[in-house]
This record gives C-alpha cells, sequence and structure tokens, in this order.
C-alpha cells in the first residue's frame, strides 16, 4: 500500500488535536487492533524515542466499486480481513532530539517467522494477522514496534481530496496500465485522492517520448515504486501540515477522514498522540531522513525469484539507527546542577528525565546562563533546548554543567524546542571560548570563563545543515546507445516541482 497513508492521516490527526479539544474524544474512539501481550515493546517515559510501525494493507474496501484498483481483487477476502501490507515503514521519533527517520521494508523482503520458516514480509500479516508482522520485523532485525497504525486505500485518497491534491511534476504525458494512473500532458500537476493513488501504485511506469510508449522502470519495479512513495509522502506531508495550520477551521475533515482510515494499536493513547503532536508541531518536513532497506534480488537454482534478501553490510547503520543504537544523548545521561532559589527548576528537569539537583546559592543574576566545558557541548544544548526563552552560555573548562536560574527565567517545557533555536549560538560561545584559549597560551588568563549572550537571528553554523529531499534523487539520464561519445546528459526531473512551478488539476 501506500507508504505515506498512515503519515499523512496521523499528521491531521496532530493537527487536529492541537485545535480541536473534541479531537480528543475521536482519538479515544478509534479503532483498535488487540496484539499478544509481548508483541509490542514498552515505551519509555514522555520525551523518549518510539519506533512506530505504519502498514499500508493492500485493501480496497471502501473505494468505488468501478475504482481500477478493485481489478482482479479478492473482495470476498478483503472483506474478512484477509490483507497483505502493501506498504511497510518504520517511524522512529525522538521528541528529545527533534528527529524523525523513516524506514521502508519492501514487500518482497525475506524474513524468518517464527517456528523456523522462511517467507517474504508480506505474507506474514495475511497469515498471522499484524502481530505476526511485528514479531517478524524484532525477530529479524531486533528493531523494537513500540506502536503501530494501519490504513487503508480509502482513507487516503479522501486526505488527499481534504488537501486539495498534491503537486507531481512530470517531463512526459505518462500511464501505467495496472494502476490506472493517466497524465496526458507534461507539465505539473495537481494529482487528486485517486490518481495519487494510481501514482504511488504504478509498478510499470511509462512515459510518451516522441511519440512512443518507453517504459520509465525496467529493473526492479518494486524498488522504484518505493522511491517514489518516499518522495511523494514528504510532498504529501508538506501539503497536509501547511492545510493544517493555514486553515484551521479545515482540521476537523483530517479528524473525519482518519477516524474511518486507521487502525491503531490498543496501547497508543490520545496522550501519547497529543505528546508527539506538541513535540513535532514545528517539524520541518525537509528534515525527514527517509530510507529504504538495502536488497538484492534472491533466485532458486532453477532461476525462480524468491524475493529480495537483506543486505547486511549496508544495513548495519540503519538498523543501529531503529534499534535505539545511535540515539543522540538523551536527558537521563545527564547530570546538572541548578543554581536557584527555589526546587522547582531542578524537579522540573527530574520529571524530563534529567539527573537534576539544586545547589547551594541564588542564581539572582539578570540572565539566565548555562555553563558548560565544550566537551559537554551536546549535553548543554539539550539541557537548552528544554528551557522557555534562549539562555546565555558561559564555557568553563573543566567545570560541571550548570544551569545558573536567573530573573528571566520562564520555565522548562515540556518537550525541547528546535535544535535550529539553539545550536548556532551555543556553537559561537565554544568557537569563541576556543579562540581566546588559543591567544592566551602563553600568558595567563585573567578568567577562565568566557560568557556569550545569544543574538536574536541565528543561521545554521558550517557542517549543520539539516539533511533534505533532493528532486536530483529521483532522475533518470536519457543515454544514447547508438554512440559511446554521447554529450553529457541532461537531467530529467520527475516527483517534486521545480521552484515557482505552477501546478494545475489533471481535469480527470
Amino acid at each position: 500500500m501506500l507508504l505515506l497513508s498512515g503519515i499523512v492521516v496521523a499528521a491531521g490527526f496532530f493537527l487536529a488535536a492541537q485545535f480541536f479539544w473534541e479531537a480528543r474524544t475521536v482519538l479515544a474512539d478509534l479503532p483498535r487492533i488487540s496484539v499478544g501481550p509481548d508483541v509490542l515493546a514498552q515505551s519509555g517515559g514522555t520525551g523518549d524515542p518510539v519506533n512506530i510501525l505504519l502498514v499500508g494493507v493492500d485493501s480496497s474496501e471502501g473505494l468505488d466499486p468501478d475504482d481500477p484498483v478493485r481489478a482482479g481483487r479478492e473482495t470476498e477476502d478483503e472483506a474478512r480481513g484477509i490483507v497483505r501490507p502493501d506498504t511497510i515503514l518504520l517511524l522512529r521519533l525522538d521528541p528529545a532530539t527533534g528527529t524523525a527517520s523513516a524506514l521502508s521494508l519492501p514487500r518482497d523482503l525475506i524474513v524468518e517467522v517464527p517456528g523456523g520458516a522462511v517467507t517474504r514480509i508480506n505474507a506474514t500479516q495475511a497469515v498471522g494477522g499484524i502481530g505476526a508482522l511485528i514479531s517478524a520485523i524484532d525477530l529479524n532485525f531486533s528493531i523494537p514496534v513500540n506502536h503501530f497504525v494501519v490504513a487503508d486505500f480509502a482513507g487516503f485518497a479522501e486526505v488527499v481530496e481534504i488537501v486539495g491534491g498534491v503537486p507531481v511534476y512530470f517531463p512526459f504525458p505518462t500511464r501505467d496500465l495496472g494502476s490506472g494512473l493517466r497524465i496526458a500532458d507534461a507539465g505539473c500537476w495537481s494529482l487528486n485522492g485517486s490518481e495519487s493513488l494510481a501514482y504511488v501504485r504504478a509498478r510499470n511506469l511509462e512515459e510518451e517520448i516522441d511519440n512512443e510508449w518507453v517504459p520509465l522502470e525496467a529493473t526492479s519495479p518494486d524498488l522504484a515504486r518505493i522511491e517514489r512513495q518516499q518522495e511523494f509522502m514528504v510532498l504529501a506531508l508538506e501539503q497536509v501540515l501547511a492545510v493544517g495550520r493555514s486553515d484551521i477551521s479545515r482540521i476537523s475533515e483530517f479528524i473525519d477522514a482518519g477516524s474511518q482510515a486507521v487502525q491503531l494499536d490498543e496501547a497508543l493513547t490520545p496522550g501519547d498522540m497529543l505528546d508527539l503532536a506538541s513535540a513535532f508541531a514545528d517539524y520541518d518536513t525537509e528534515a525527514l531522513e527517509v530510507s529504504t532497506m538495502p536488497v538484492a534480488p534472491e533466485f532458486s537454482e532453477d532461476g525462480r525469484y524468491l524475493g529480495e534478501a537483506i543486505v547486511v553490510d549496508d544495513a548495519q547503520e540503519l538498523l543501529a539507527r531503529f534499534q535505539g543504537q545511535s540515539d543522540g544523548i538523551q536527558p537521563e545521561e545527564i547530570s546538572v546542577d541548578v543554581r536557584s532559589s527555589s526546587d522547582r527548576q531542578a524537579e522540573q528537569l527530574v520529571e524530563r528525565g534529567f539527573a537534576a539537583a539544586r545547589i547551594d546559592g541564588d542564581g539572582g543574576g539578570i540572565a539566565t546562563t548555562i555553563q558548560f566545558d565544550p566537551a559537554e557541548r551536546d549535553a548543554a544544548l539539550l539541557l537548552a533546548r528544554y528551557l522557555e526563552g534562549v539562555p546565555q552560555f558561559s564555557v568553563t573548562p573543566g567545570g560541571p554543567l550548570v544551569l545558573d536560574v536567573g530573573n528571566d527565567f520562564a520555565g522548562i517545557r515540556q518537550f525541547p524546542r528546535p535544535v535550529s533555536d539553539i545550536a548556532p549560538g551555543l556553537d559561537v560561545t565554544v568557537r569563541q571560548a576556543i579562540t581566546v584559549e588559543s591567544s592566551t597560551t602563553l600568558a595567563p588568563s585573567t578568567t577562565s570563563e568566557v560568557t556569550i549572550a545569544p543574538t536574536t537571528s541565528f543561521a545554521p553554523s558550517e557542517g549543520e545543515d539539516l539533511p533534505s529531499t533532493s528532486a536530483l534523487e529521483n532522475t533518470d539520464v536519457p543515454k544514447d546507445p547508438a554512440t559511446a561519445e554521447s554529450p553529457p546528459p541532461t537531467l530529467v526531473l520527475r516527483g517534486r516541482p521545480p521552484a515557482n512551478a505552477l501546478c494545475g488539476p489533471t481535469g480527470g
């Protein structure tokens, strides 16, 4: 199914939850799926990283009877809940670092199931339900799943309609006979719900070049489809967030669409969803890290295609991320002394997970300041992100991490603010301290402390650009087979529209 069904629908709920009290009741009443007591991994405290399994089921329930997606389907089996997941996506959310990562698992990925049998991963749910799929992910990849969201075709199409379509650029007329996609003219087009479904489900795209239909994806159509879905996911998510933030009155439509489109695990509470909504309310979709499990086709001795086998060496870094081995520093790892006339600030930091304790002395200064050793830069950054207002920073080589509560202290946040609000000013402090230290190595310094007030405007420091989805990642390079010395190829952009492109409805 669709990479983005769960994300788009969930984003709609997150937006809705922030503005409508009645959304809490709707969230509580969402249909739930029960799994065994030991299937889901236990979530940590508020603000801890979570892995959410997003499953787009290969079901056409709810679609119009003449929809091309329903062609050739066993609709009676679907009505009884016998479905295969068409998209399997792991979403890792880390409120402490403000990062989100998505890992797509190809539907033909070869896995072992409990008991020793080997099958393709999309067959596990059809046989043993969502619990069997989760168990296979844990058994084969040691990735804990804390929650899951199951979304269907009809719900995805409705969400796309709510946002008024998703813009996609086509360099040539494009079609896919199997999915029903038909784009008559080249250009930027805003795809409606059914067109979006056809686009992301297409496995045999063709482009009309010089009056001839040319296959676009001749090899590994499933992986090519995943790459296309990944880019479309980001485009659709941008539309959902843009509409929700600019037109609050339409958020109730997300509630209605989502309540009929998704099923959740029993452990995912409205409070959990609202907490995640708060933590990622200002999330920049360009920072979403989207990856596909590296695989290679596997064949039997007689040449029969068996599926896709994981390329272990290439997958280690991805697996480590979703296993939690490469998470950034967490509050539980940070000890901080709080200089204040009250115990309240230290108590609030303890509630957020920090090892905080009040020390003697009255902060009393005008400006709240964080004192830190340069080696503790990441700890100071995370502490600052939990404060209301941007503090000053003071480098004290060899000293402990100290929060000096000033008269301007505004409170402790429930969730950390974006890294970009703090990191540039903090790094200016560190660089300034290094410069001072270097310039005074031949003469004793009158002070070992350097204090820098935050600036009112920050620009990302060198090397800290957030990862983004590049339009060039989804390109083809036409080559002239008649000569080995063709001129430099022209990159053909597909998917994300060029800057300032005007996108209209297809008329379909």
